[in-house]
């Protein structure tokens, strides 16, 4: 699809509830043939909940005619994190430190198919971490798809290692950062 306008709209913790299935129901689009056992609605629905609870969420979610195309979010990284604490080889413990306003956490970015292609994600990218005080963000990205670390990559990204899987089933994953100011 082409676009003359892409319409982005920020959401906190407070509006999640209301657009709950409008993301649950992207998220399913997204990866209804995915073949990741991981990616039904349910264990998505906890996820989510979890991440909308955590002090800082934020969310942007691209609109085009009144269409949603996707959406990003995420949430700073607590003090008591474990963020780092499976990736290998273990970062330092100057890089490993948290405080509740160091390290923006993107926990999703996503893209309806009739979407792709167009710089939609890398827009709705920008716009959540634009202005965030945090002076990195980083994010998760399966192994199994080197198309997706390479598009991290050219936004600036670097593997900072590989994590374990933290539960049967769970795929293996890089850790990447971005610095979000110098």
């Amino acid at each position: 699809m082409t676009s003359t306008r892409l319409e982005l709209r920020h959401c906190a913790s407070r509006q999640a509830a209301a657009l709950r299935e409008l993301l649950l129901d992207i998220h399913d689009e997204v990866y209804a043939e995915s073949g990741d056992p991981l990616a039904g609605r349910s264990q998505f629905a906890r996820f989510l909940d979890h991440w909308t609870a955590r002090p800082g969420f934020a969310c942007v979610i691209g609109y085009e005619d009144d269409q949603p195309v996707g959406y990003a979010y995420g949430a700073p990284l607590s003090a008591a994190t474990t963020w780092w604490s499976a990736v290998e080889p273990h970062p330092s413990v100057a890089f490993a430190t948290e405080t509740g306003n160091r390290t923006f956490a993107l926990s999703e970015l996503m893209v309806r198919t009739p979407w792709r292609a167009t710089g939609y994600a890398r827009r709705i990218h920008d716009e959540l971490l634009a202005g965030r005080g945090e002076e990195r963000v980083t994010l998760l990205v399966h192994q199994a798809h080197p198309k997706v670390r390479t598009l991290y990559e050219a936004w600036g990204y670097r593997v900072v290692g590989a994590t374990t899987p933290s539960f049967p089933g769970a795929p293996d994953l890089y850790a990447m950062v971005l610095p979000l100011r110098p």
